[in-house]
């Protein structure tokens, strides 16, 4: 059904609101990385509890992908995300309250489950305002104006803990997303006016979840959730949680100087995702660019894990250069696209993101536990350090060498149905 006419006073703000939301999960997701050692120092924190706390928010997000998916089709977007968005305020109140580990992870929890419906929503509303051909357009406008959200997680949430403290700040973050949220549901609407959705017959759950396991099965796609769950992660391990304890405990950098280096990395990332949405015309394939991709990071990893006393501005460009290149990531949900059918494309993407979202809650866990335990044995920081980014680099090398198995697609030639 085509898209009804929409005049540029609706379609502005409901594209402003939209993408201003989809900040708000950019910004939560990223939040722990510049306070962390505040974190630690304030509540005594471990490394393996900064990397459940940081992971919980991915690992709560990816699990509710699957009953986000049912709500958007049976409830439409604009109420599953107002009923969203109300659950990531009182994560941010709860945060700001917590007073220990536990507190502070069930906050975490909250906000990955408040900021699931996030991207899906805005997504499902532009395929009925917009016609077919902008959708990609309006796909990467909303991911990169969202990343901003990241932005302001870095050097500005690092001044505001300075001047207001840590807590204050989460309460001001809680206020400023009622805010949006209030805005939201005076603006966004799931159609244009005048437009008739047509019915259509609603799956069991039982359904649901059998289209689910037929994504499963579909050939590629074991291939493809490998990838996808390690290509993100090991970035997200990095900008979102140990870029700025190693800033700290190797550089000895103070709460507003990790906030520069973290700001430089996510605006290298924000930068990327723009460049490479582009990757596949250029290649003239999806899965070339992503090689490319997967394995310049990996290659930045093993740099970090060999070099002995780098000095700071080798170790942020190298962060930078990290940040600019992880625009590839997205292209794996690209890839996930061209992969399923029509029938299974949500579905599809679903189960992608699931494992997208996982797979940084995964890598967090296991390199706080890895950090942790060779801290305890007496192995030197730095060395610990240089090992984790050891390991991320072997993990992602090995999903590299998993995902050229794959066959190639490109948009032009992919078939429908």
């Amino acid at each position: 059904m085509a898209a009804a006419p929409a005049s540029r006073f609706q379609i502005i703000p409901l594209v402003g609101i939209l993408c201003l939301v989809y900040t708000v999960s950019q910004f939560l997701r990223s939040s722990t990385g510049v306070i962390a050692p505040n974190l630690a120092g304030d509540l005594g924190l471990e490394p393996e509890g900064l990397g459940i706390l940081s992971g919980a928010f991915f690992l709560s997000f990816a699990l509710a992908q699957i009953p986000v998916g049912i709500l958007l089709d049976r409830y439409g977007a604009r109420i599953t995300m107002l009923c969203a968005i109300g659950i990531a305020i009182l994560g941010c109140f709860v945060f700001a309250m917590a007073r220990g580990e536990a507190g502070l992870t069930l906050a975490r929890i909250l906000m990955g489950l408040g900021c699931s419906a996030m991207l899906m929503g805005p997504l499902m509303i532009y395929r009925w305002w917009f016609a077919p051909e902008k959708f990609a357009m309006l796909s990467g406008l909303q991911i990169s104006i969202g990343t901003l959200g990241a932005l302001m997680a870095t050097a500005p949430l690092a001044y505001a803990t300075e001047m207001f403290g840590w807590r204050e700040s989460f309460v001001g973050a809680g206020v400023i997303t009622l805010g949006l949220a209030i805005a939201m549901a005076f603006i966004a609407r799931d159609t244009p006016p005048g437009t008739v959705v047509p019915e259509r017959p609603r799956e069991t759950l039982r359904q649901s979840f059998g289209g689910i396991f037929e994504a499963m099965r579909w050939p590629g796609v074991l291939q493809l959730f490998i990838m996808i769950s390690t290509g993100y992660a090991s970035f997200a391990a990095i900008q979102t949680l140990w870029a700025s304890p190693y800033l700290a405990d190797v550089h000895g950098l103070d709460l507003s100087a990790r906030g520069h280096v973290l700001l430089g990395i996510t605006g290298g990332q924000v930068i990327g995702l723009l460049l490479w949405g582009y990757a596949e015309k250029i290649f003239g394939s999806i899965k070339k660019p992503i090689l490319f991709g997967a394995a310049l990071s990996a290659s930045m990893l093993a740099l970090l894990a060999m070099l002995d006393e780098p000095p700071l501005a080798l170790v942020t460009g190298i962060f930078i250069l990290f940040g600019l290149n992880a625009g590839y990531t997205p292209l794996l949900l690209a890839h996930g696209r061209l992969l399923f059918p029509d029938r299974l494309a949500g579905r599809g993407i679903t189960l992608l993101n699931f494992g997208n979202m996982a797979g940084v809650f995964v890598l967090q866990v296991m390199t706080g536990a890895l950090i942790g335990t060779m801290q305890r044995a007496g192995v030197e920081v730095d060395v610990s350090y240089r090992l984790t980014f050891a390991a991320l680099a072997l993990g992602l090398v090995a999903a590299l060498a998993c995902y050229a198995t794959i066959s190639d697609m490109s948009s032009r030639n992919v078939k429908t149905g």
